[in-house]
């Protein structure tokens, strides 16, 4: 299992990908790409990044022109744009969060996140890591752990912490403790022009460590390739093996079909690490699928199998999940995992 790139730019041998995006330029001054169709920045843009579909860590030009953005600035131009009839996610709900409106994942035009803290939690590639926890989600899991970040007040109200110049602050003063810079929720996702701004920043200053989107995945293509030298290592929750358990249980369309076409989208250019929390009842249709699904199209992702599943939220109202898992349904997802060669 391999997450190299990821571990060079741990060691400081090569940089993070956002720090290349902040030093290429992107042919436009900001006034340009402001009032350019959003069609036009994104052909642009593609064409930009094409070069981290060849190597972790691209040529950076000599030469930057004083009056162009770079790269990483028309990235965030773009996502400001995708709000105005926000396709941030597969939702798709085309409101327009700048002008206060709100869809699916009930998070307007500013971000705030709960927490952030020194992480030890986590997988031991990753620890200890600077996890930043932002509200709001795309998805709207009956069994969801986090449910008052995700859905509750913190969530709708624009409750928590703005991202602004004292969250710079405070993943500046972590930098030497941490391994990475987690950014996780609730879901990141919806959350990406305003992610991208602090950045900017943060390449400015010099942030060496290596960025982590932890998220659902659930993201439009064209979002999805926003992440395209940004993301040194995708994070993704698999969790449902069929489209149906994914409308079931996080009232999402499509589930299963989004996330593999993105799992296979950012393989070229970010290392990856897949979590899938087993369910009860759901060991046979979701489990088995995609452990089969990843040993044929990811077999060098890391993969976690969890088994912290405990009835949350509204678990109740389905009778399926709502119970901790057998030692039976334990076992045969072990054996699923490691007869896929996964574990």
């Amino acid at each position: 299992m391999s997450v190299e790139n990821y571990f060079r730019i741990a060691r400081r041998e090569i940089p993070p990908r956002f720090h290349i995006t902040s030093r290429i330029p992107s042919g436009m001054d900001s006034a340009g790409a402001e009032i350019l169709p959003i069609d036009d920045l994104i052909k642009k843009h593609d064409e930009l990044v094409k070069p981290f579909y060849l190597s972790p860590s691209p040529d950076i030009p000599d030469y930057f022109p004083r009056n162009e953005i770079s790269l990483l600035e028309l990235k965030r131009i773009i996502a400001r744009k995708m709000l105005k009839a926000c396709t941030i996610c597969e939702n798709r709900c085309g409101i327009d969060r700048t002008d206060g409106k709100r869809g699916k994942c009930r998070v307007g035009d500013k971000s705030f996140y709960a927490s952030e803290f020194i992480h030890l939690g986590e997988e031991p590639e990753i620890v200890p890591s600077h996890t930043v926890f932002f509200t709001g989600c795309t998805f709207e899991c009956i069994y969801c752990q986090n449910w008052d970040i995700a859905h509750g007040s913190l969530a709708s109200r624009d409750g928590g912490y703005p991202a602004d110049e004292t969250l710079i602050k405070r993943i500046m003063g972590k930098e030497k403790s941490v391994r990475n810079l987690n950014l996780v929720g609730g879901n990141p996702d919806q959350h990406l022009p305003n992610i991208l701004g602090p950045l900017i920043d943060l390449a400015k200053k010099s942030y060496s460590r290596p960025i982590v989107w932890n998220s659902n995945l659930y993201m439009t293509p064209d979002a999805i390739s926003l992440l395209t030298g940004v993301a040194d290592l995708h994070l993704a929750d698999f969790k449902y093996g069929s489209n149906e358990c994914g409308e079931e249980l996080s009232l999402v369309k499509g589930y299963r079909d989004v996330i593999t076409r993105n799992l296979l989208a950012v393989k070229p250019v970010s290392d990856i690490l897949i979590r899938h929390l087993v369910l009860p009842g759901h060991v046979e249709c979701c489990t088995k699928e995609i452990c089969s699904w990843v040993s044929e199209n990811l077999p060098d992702a890391i993969f976690n199998l969890m088994f912290q599943y405990h009835p949350e939220y509204r678990a109740h109202e389905n009778p399926t999940i709502n119970r901790f898992l057998s030692g039976e349904e334990k076992e045969k997802a072990l054996r699923l995992a490691s007869s896929a060669g996964l574990l």
